[in-house]
């Protein structure tokens, strides 16, 4: 198994925190989210564990290799002027080889454990860990067919249509990972798009091959912003 982790942003609004420390160092509750994120997944036996750097890179690899010193980096140079799914494409080029189950995931969302034992228990091969029934303006929400596929992935999908919020956490078999890999080379390389999401990639991705939902099973919260932190550390306290 492996864990990619993308934590290369800039974390503009939880300045003035993040002027000296990156996003993804931001603690809740003493604990910062990327280390959360770590030992979700150690626990759960993900012991490869890629991070994508960028923003305040020597921050943040400095304090992971103090605590994790197993944990690869990969650097994004050019985080001023790419997006999460450079960052993804970076990180996938890194790995030797896919594995038969890969993990990928936002470093701004402070997570249960159960989220990520749940996830590696679903049947689907490829997984989008679903918030159903749940619908946030400001996240990413997915649309399934009748037969319980996703077909689609958007922040722009209405209450009529979302099946749920998708919390930025994901698992791709193989050939999912490679599809994914796909579609993220075709707007990099083939048409010089930098600065998109990697959901971008990742619904183009639904096409090629079956992704299900994971019902979400824990806590979560996406940490954008000062309110979210005040709220993450209250649902988490």
């Amino acid at each position: 198994m492996k864990a990619l982790i993308l934590a290369a942003g800039l974390g503009s609004r939880l300045a003035p925190i993040t002027d000296t420390v990156p996003k993804s160092l931001v603690p809740v509750n003493g604990q910062p989210i990327l280390f959360r994120q770590i030992e979700c997944l150690r626990s759960n036996g993900v012991e490869d564990i890629t991070v994508v750097s960028g923003y305040l890179a020597d921050t943040l690899e400095e304090r992971v290799q103090e605590f994790y010193p197993d944990v690869k980096i990969v650097r994004n140079e050019d985080y001023k002027t790419t997006n999460n799914m450079y960052s993804a494409l970076l990180g996938m080029r890194d790995f030797a080889a896919f594995d038969d189950i890969n993990l990928m995931m936002n470093a701004d969302v402070f997570i249960d454990e159960s989220v990520i034992s749940a996830l590696l228990e679903c049947p689907a091969e490829n997984a989008v860990v679903v918030d159903l029934g749940r619908y946030l303006e400001e996240s990413m929400k997915v649309v399934a067919d009748s037969d319980g596929r996703l077909v689609h992935i958007s922040k722009q999908i209405g209450p009529d249509e979302a099946l749920g919020c998708s919390i930025d956490v994901y698992k791709f078999s193989n050939r999912g990972m490679q599809a994914f890999e796909k579609i993220c080379c075709d707007y990099i390389e083939g048409q010089h798009e930098l600065n998109m999401w990697s959901e971008i990639a990742i619904d183009g991705a639904f096409a090629l091959e079956r992704f299900e939902a994971c019902p979400l099973d824990g806590r979560w919260l996406e940490i954008d912003n000062h309110d979210d932190l005040a709220a993450a550390e209250a649902l988490f306290a």
